[in-house]
């Protein structure tokens, strides 16, 4: 054999060493990579794991918050609803009283003409009554937002009737009411667009502790129906305009408010596809707008 043959030979198993060597780089490298992705995947759902309980307890964190705020709307309503009691009361005296006196007059008289005369009247006042009772009824349902169409301007004057009343405990405070010619039209919740708005006329009643007039105008602009309640009080600064949708704050005394109000009727408001907001000067009063989608 010559010499170049026997070098030939001395190289094929250099040659398949230096395979095994890569052969066993190869192995390492598939074993740590196949380790490193393991764990990899364990801290994966580790991660996993912890984000789930996570995401169940902020689902139940939500779940709680969405039965508070019904709660709190449900309170804020049931004490609006004692406010207004007195105004209730008033508007089922007086026809109460007229049908007493005029069942005292059946009672007396033999003339059927004025029996009939009376008992028209006594029909009449306790129509008059059920209508108030039926309103209060509507007030204080507690259902889920309904939606149907009614005029804005019927729920000013519906409310201002409820509020006139209840507005006597303050101080030399007068109701104003200004309405457009046109009607609108909007498809909400009226028990929520109405509670909205007796929070509005509490605040501006409470605004001005001097006395002074609340007025309340309604109509249309830009394809939006618009209720407007502006009072003639100090203004908010600017500190504090920018927390009074917040819920519980408040500006008044201890005791003499929740700090929902506002709160709420923003909520309320957005619940109807609508919006609020406000527009205040310190020293010349603030004006709150609801503004609502028209029905048409």
């Amino acid at each position: 054999m010559t010499q170049q043959g026997k070098k030939g030979c001395k190289a094929d198993p250099d040659r398949t060493r230096s395979l095994e060597i890569a052969l066993e780089e190869e192995r390492s490298l598939s074993r740590a990579r196949s380790t490193l992705l393991e764990t990899n995947i364990k801290e994966l759902n580790d991660v996993y794991a912890v984000l789930n309980e996570k995401l169940k307890a902020l689902r139940f964190r939500e779940e709680r918050i969405k039965r508070f705020e019904g709660e709190l709307v449900r309170a804020n309503k049931l004490s609006s609803l004692g406010e207004l009691a007195g105004s209730i009361a008033h508007e089922i005296k007086n026809p109460l009283i007229s049908v007493q006196g005029f069942a005292k007059r059946i009672a007396k008289t033999g003339d059927i003409a004025r029996i009939r005369r009376y008992a028209e009247l006594i029909d009449q006042e306790a129509g008059r009554m059920a209508n108030v009772l039926v309103k209060l009824l509507d007030f204080s349902r507690m259902d889920e937002p309904r939606g149907e169409e009614c005029d804005l301007h019927d729920i000013v004057d519906d409310t201002v009737l409820f509020m006139e009343h209840h507005l006597t405990r303050f101080k030399n405070v007068t109701v104003e009411v200004r309405r457009s010619t046109e009607s609108a039209i909007v498809r909400v919740d009226r028990i929520h667009i109405q509670q909205a708005l007796v929070n509005l006329i509490n605040n501006a009643a409470q605004a001005m502790p001097k006395g002074g007039a609340i007025r309340i105008s309604s109509g249309t602009d830009s394809g939006l129906g618009f209720i407007t309640v502006a009072d003639e009080g100090d203004g908010i600064d600017e500190e504090t305009l920018e927390r009074i949708f917040e819920p519980f704050f408040t500006t008044k005394p201890k005791g003499e408010g929740t700090g929902l109000g506002l709160s709420l009727s923003r909520k309320l408001l957005e619940a109807n596809g609508g919006s609020i907001d406000v527009e205040t000067h310190p020293g010349e009063g603030s004006a709150f707008t609801m503004r609502l989608p028209l029905a048409r």
